[in-house]
């Protein structure tokens, strides 16, 4: 069987491509699924993706032992215990609890793969364990960038390119799309200076004159964990 490897660049894409029956990927490096991966990895229960501030609050009101976690502009939400760095998500402050997210990018991309036969959680931190899981699925597969704001952006290409690379020179027999080729293309141009390229793209710079520099190389590092978070009717929690 020859697997079909698909790259969407941002969610405004989405609606464009036929999700049903596939394995889609989440990735918004910068910073919504590196923070949801930490989170999942630090023994939260469950993190439940929104799209606004309001839903947050509705959503957490409903529920005891509820954690509200997001940013608008990369900035914590006034009246949210935690902002979407990963660095906060420690063991200390998240195991055992549920957790409401909302983000710029990363939670309405995760909102938008509803129709995905399912739908995958990837960063740099827990790079490996997506491709470990990939290879041994039989559905075709979509990388799904977070983009900014509607747009491209450079660090969810390079890892959804850096995972097509693993998957097609690992044993896989793959049909790439122009997409997921030119994802490849890009990574490998950048696979040697991953960190620097996340320092030097739009929103790592951005990130940087905020004061979060640190989130930037956080969210550099390579397989820092062997879990993959897995959404599951609106939940996003560890995969089996």
């Amino acid at each position: 069987m020859c697997l079909s490897i698909d790259v969407v660049f941002t969610p405004d894409l989405l609606p464009f491509s036929n999700l049903a029956g596939k394995t889609v990927v989440v990735t918004d490096i910068l910073r919504a699924t590196t923070t949801i991966t930490v989170a999942i990895a630090n023994g939260a229960q469950h993190i439940t993706p929104v799209l606004t501030p309001d839903d947050a609050f509705c959503l957490a009101a409903s529920q005891s032992d509820t954690l509200i976690g997001g940013e608008r502009h990369g900035v914590k939400v006034d009246g949210f215990q935690l902002g979407n760095s990963p660095r906060e998500y420690t063991r200390d402050i998240v195991s055992g609890r549920q957790i409401v997210l909302t983000t710029t990018n990363g939670t309405r991309t995760l909102q938008a793969c509803g129709t995905a036969k399912q739908v995958l959680v990837g960063s740099f931190l827990n790079l490996q364990a997506v491709v470990n899981l990939l290879a041994k699925d039989t559905e075709d597969v979509v990388f799904a960038c977070a983009g900014r704001e509607g747009g491209f952006c450079m660090e969810d290409t390079v890892f959804a390119g850096a995972c097509v690379d693993a998957l097609s020179t690992g044993g896989m027999t793959a049909n790439l799309t122009d997409a997921a080729e030119a994802a490849r293309l890009l990574y490998r141009e950048h696979s040697n200076n991953l960190t620097g390229m996340l320092q030097n793209c739009y929103h790592g710079r951005y990130l940087a004159s905020i004061g979060l520099a640190a989130d930037v190389e956080f969210c550099a590092q390579l397989n820092l964990v062997d879990i993959v978070p897995r959404q599951i009717k609106g939940q996003v929690k560890l995969s089996n």
